[in-house]
């Protein structure tokens, strides 16, 4: 059949190769079948070896044990050849007589012929010998492990291969070459160029045209019917057909995003967003991007259900069960290639934007002065309301990122970039605190009360990202970290180490270490918190650095939200900073003859230097 199959492809430069190579699932279905049933066919019948050995090896083993080439045949009860079957019991009497023997022998307690196991069941004293053979046909009945078959030889010389011409290999790859030809063909309908003339014709090159709705679900349905041919239910063979489909579907996933990369508008995070702080017509047809992709990755995601489980509810077997995991698991790759493309060419790029525009929000805070001293008012409205920083510029901030950006991306989109502004706003609202100089106690209570409202903020921001569909909490975001550390700020604003003037510095450097909110906050937090508690010869560290404090909490926490960088250079600038104070405070001692300063406690620079390598340790353990 094989040679047949390989003359019919090449008939006429392989007119009917497509239509023939439908065949080869259940082409191979029954190949396999074949092969299993003699397998166990072989296991049935007792063979030595038979899970193991091939055909031909038991054939010749049956011939030597008296036993026939498949273990025995009903067809040997032959009365026109005189060919039987007979079993004897030793206490009968009668002997075996094997196919056209007339010899006889006593062969112990009970005599089976080679084909016993097949001969119909007779009363009288033959019962014990068949309810005996039975139970050994019971034991060696189990189905063969397809594992078993794909190792034999017979499969291998079925399956053939490159350099042989015969097998199933030949109708394999027609097979497989026009169900990617069918996958493939609605590509060159997508993402196709734009090219207008002007008056002067000229060709202007704008955006590529994006596919319609109605183009991604014709890809849905081309997905489907290929999976469909791999149904066990429909003939489609067994599991490994599956494989093979979905791999060509990842292929075809493949060239999909290569065209769909090339369809991204790539500005960079420098052109997403308008002097205004909306999204540019670049922005907004990538997000049309997005959107398709996504609508891709769910398409792949929900076909095996569609193809393999619903159309048999509520009748679904466990191979039909197993069929639908294998094909999730073999177009996971594909799903991951979407969302690696969307990531890096479109949410990436976002976020960034997004975050820079966060960053110039939060410095709002040193600019207005928000919690100085001057006037209990600070960050109050000019009446005398009680507004807070947060609910005058940050609460409405993030309704209008929310209503602007997260609510024109797909949920599972919307929350990654969610996720990474939530991040990155928690670490720089920290550490843009923490910078402030001096703190007082009024101050501090009015920034404990922010920090809570900026956790309701950001708390219904994640909420709206997710929507009822994809939702993440605060605290689930980088494993915690960041919520953590914002909700220890709150402790550390109350720290009361530096009230015992008599203490000396390694002393309160070893009892900070002890505190339960130490181990939640960054150590450039500890370092900037301890800065506010300084005499005024000891300076800030964006002041020693000659940059304004939004520039400086930008070298702490990177556009990407990550801040292990930032903490190694924030401690070299703390020592450069506590360095520059002790060379301060030994020329202003020599000259006024007093080393004490008349405002801030002189132990924070030994305490820094005391500090901060436990701290930065404790930080990469």
């Amino acid at each position: 059949i094989c040679i047949f199959l390989k003359h019919i492809l090449e008939y006429e430069n392989g007119k009917f190769a497509p239509d023939v190579s439908a065949l080869y699932p259940a082409v191979r279905s029954a190949v396999l079948h074949m092969l299993a049933s003699l397998k166990d066919t072989m296991q049935a019948a007792g063979l030595p070896g038979s899970a193991s050995t091939s055909l031909d090896e038991t054939a010749s083993a049956s011939s030597s044990a008296f036993m026939g080439v498949l273990g025995g045949s009903l067809g040997l009860n032959d009365p026109f050849l005189q060919w039987t079957t007979q079993i004897a019991d030793e206490d009968m009497g009668n002997p075996m007589r094997v196919a056209g023997s007339t010899a006889s022998g006593n062969h112990g307690s009970m005599t089976v012929s080679a084909d016993s196991w097949t001969v119909m069941k007779n009363t009288g004293g033959t019962d014990d010998v068949m309810g005996t053979r039975s139970s050994v046909m019971a034991t060696n009945s189990a189905t063969t492990s397809m594992s078993v078959v794909f190792n034999s030889p017979e499969w291998l010389t079925l399956q053939g291969n490159h350099a042989s011409q015969k097998g199933l290999f030949r109708l394999q790859m027609a097979f497989l070459e026009a169900s990617s030809e069918r996958l493939c063909a609605p590509l060159q309908y997508m993402f196709s160029e734009n090219v207008s003339i002007d008056d002067a014709g000229n060709a202007i090159s704008h955006l590529p045209l994006l596919p319609s709705k109605y183009d991604i679900q014709r890809f849905d349905g081309i997905i489907r019917q290929e999976l469909a041919l791999a149904d066990p239910r429909e003939g489609g063979g067994e599991l490994s057909a599956v494989t093979m489909i979905a791999e060509n579907i990842v292929e075809m996933i493949s060239s999909f995003c290569a065209q769909a990369e090339n369809a991204v508008s790539n500005v960079g995070e420098n052109g997403c967003l308008s002097a205004d702080g909306s999204p540019t017509e670049a922005l907004i047809h990538d997000m049309k991007v997005a959107k398709i992709m996504n609508f891709m990755a769910e398409c792949l995601r929900m076909a095996p259900e569609k193809v393999f489980l619903d159309p048999y509810r509520p009748a679904v077997t466990n191979q039909l069960e197993e069929a639908s995991n294998v094909a999730m698991g073999a177009l996971l790759p594909a799903r991951e290639e979407i969302d690696n493309l969307v990531e890096t060419m479109i949410l990436r790029p976002l976020c960034r934007a997004l975050n820079r525009r966060v960053a110039t929000m939060m410095g709002r805070m040193h600019l207005e002065g928000a919690y100085l001293q001057h006037g209990v008012g600070a960050g109050m409205d000019a009446d005398g309301g009680g507004t807070s920083f947060v609910q005058k510029y940050l609460a409405s901030f993030y309704d209008n990122l929310s209503a602007t950006f997260l609510s024109k991306l797909p949920p599972r989109y919307s929350v990654v970039v969610g996720s990474n502004v939530s991040l990155f706003s928690v670490f720089t609202f920290v550490s843009n605190a923490s910078l402030i100089r001096p703190l007082s106690e009024d101050a501090k209570l009015h920034l404990t009360q922010d920090l809570a409202d900026f956790e309701l903020v950001l708390d219904q921001f994640m909420t709206r990202a997710g929507g009822n569909v994809e939702s993440k909490a605060l605290g689930e975001i980088a494993n915690g970290k960041a919520y953590a550390e914002l909700r220890a700020v709150r402790q550390m604003l109350f720290w009361t180490g530096l009230d015992d003037k008599s203490k000396p510095a390694a002393v309160i450097a070893k009892s900070l270490l002890r505190e339960v909110w130490v181990r939640d906050v960054r150590a450039s937090t500890v370092f900037h918190y301890l800065f506010s508690f300084a005499p005024n010869l000891l300076s800030s560290p964006h002041h020693w650095k000659r940059m304004r404090v939004d520039e400086y909490v930008g070298t702490l926490v990177s556009l990407d939200g990550d801040t292990e960088e930032g903490e190694s250079l924030d401690w070299m600038t703390t020592m450069a900073c506590c360095d520059s104070y002790q060379q301060r405070e030994s020329a202003q001692s020599a000259l006024i003859g007093s080393s004490e300063s008349s405002e801030g406690d002189p132990r924070v620079a030994a305490i820094l230097m005391s500090l901060g390598p436990e701290l930065l340790r404790r930080r990469r353990a």
